[in-house]
């Protein structure tokens, strides 16, 4: 049911503290002639059973409602409680010849059980928060170390960029003429960090931006596969100027590479559609690769891979789809809300696009 052994222990230790109370209670008002009623075992008992799958539902299946929608619940469940309590507590009491209250005397055993009902959920619920407060610091502590390390970082990214770019345009210049292409691989490769290093200072960019990195990525990788890579883009009209998290399709699409296509020695094609579907985006990036070959979907091989899964349960709470896919390759997929803030995009995508 969910429940931990330390919060089961301290049932126990509350309810034993209860039932000896009140066991102590009755030896002190009879003066001295009983010191143990086997019947307290059963009042205690039942309270005990009541109340467990009460404390489960409350603070495990419905841990997420506000607490006056749980206040409302213990107006329903309290004469619930007592009820069922009450009638089987009389009921054991009959069939073992046990004491228990009668006449009038019985409607202590209504508000007696009420009260404790009362006291005990109170001392859950200061429980409970005490826990999730506690709970808070600790994630608000390791988001602050989190984002220590991120501002240590960027200070020191900001040290490295002139001196790169620098270092590109050198090895540029000293290319011969006659090498072109090399000279414009090293500027794809300069314009690939120089987008890196804007994605790290913001939280979105427009679709059209991230389609564009992409593809100079794919341009360099094509550059090194040859014809063994090949890659269409495939975007509903009006998508470009979306706002999607900077760097969230590269990963999936260099795992495509290094995982699909680099082991197929006949190489293949990938694939990235982005369809909107009402208020959200479907994003799929598929390959002809040489798919799973037995490998985990929950636990994909890639830093890149895992650290955008990670994301996009952090920023959307949705998980990153893969599966294999009719072409014997792998699909990984998306979904996340639709952003069309009104943004101007640096490129003019075309709906679709082959090389």
């Amino acid at each position: 049911m969910g429940i931990r052994f330390r919060e089961l222990g301290m049932l126990s230790l509350f309810y034993a503290f209860f039932g000896a109370a009140y066991n102590m209670a009755i030896y002190k008002t009879s003066g001295g002639q009983s010191s143990f009623m086997p019947n307290i075992l059963f009042d205690y008992g039942l309270k005990a059973i009541y109340t467990i799958p009460i404390w489960w539902l409350l603070f495990r299946k419905l841990s997420h409602w506000m607490i006056w929608q749980k206040v409302l619940l213990h107006l329903f469940f309290l004469p619930v409680y007592v009820f069922l309590w009450r009638a089987t507590y009389y009921l054991l009491c009959d069939q073992l010849g046990y004491f228990h209250l009668g006449g009038k005397a019985s409607w202590w055993d209504i508000y007696i059980p009420g009260l404790f009902y009362a006291v005990q959920f109170g001392a859950y619920h200061v429980y409970d928060f005490y826990m999730k407060l506690q709970k808070q610091r600790e994630i608000k502590a390791a988001l602050e170390k989190i984002a220590l390390q991120s501002e240590l970082r960027a200070l020191k990214a900001q040290l490295n960029p002139h001196f790169l770019y620098n270092t590109f345009n050198t090895i540029s210049a000293s290319v011969p003429p006659e090498q072109e292409r090399t000279r414009e691989l090293i500027a794809t490769l300069s314009d690939l960090f120089r987008y890196q290093l804007q994605g790290s200072k913001t939280e979105l960019v427009p679709l059209g931006e991230e389609i564009a990195f992409v593809k100079k990525y794919l341009s360099i990788e094509k550059a090194r596969f040859e014809d063994r890579l090949s890659y269409r883009f495939e975007l509903s009209a009006g998508l470009s100027a979306a706002m999607v998290p900077p760097m969230i399709l590269q990963p999936i699409v260099e795992n495509a590479v290094k995982h699909g296509i680099a082991p197929k020695i006949q190489g293949g094609e990938i694939l990235v559609k982005i369809d909107e579907e009402g208020d959200f985006m479907q994003v799929e990036v598929s390959d002809t690769g040489v798919g799973l070959n037995g490998k985990s979907k929950e636990n994909p091989d890639g830093v890149g891979l895992k650290n955008t899964r990670l994301r996009l349960e952090k920023m959307y709470n949705v998980t990153l789809q893969m599966d294999e896919n009719d072409q014997g390759g792998v699909t990984v997929a998306f979904k996340i809300p639709l952003s069309t803030d009104r943004v101007e995009t640096i490129v003019d995508l075309k709906t679709s696009v082959e090389v």
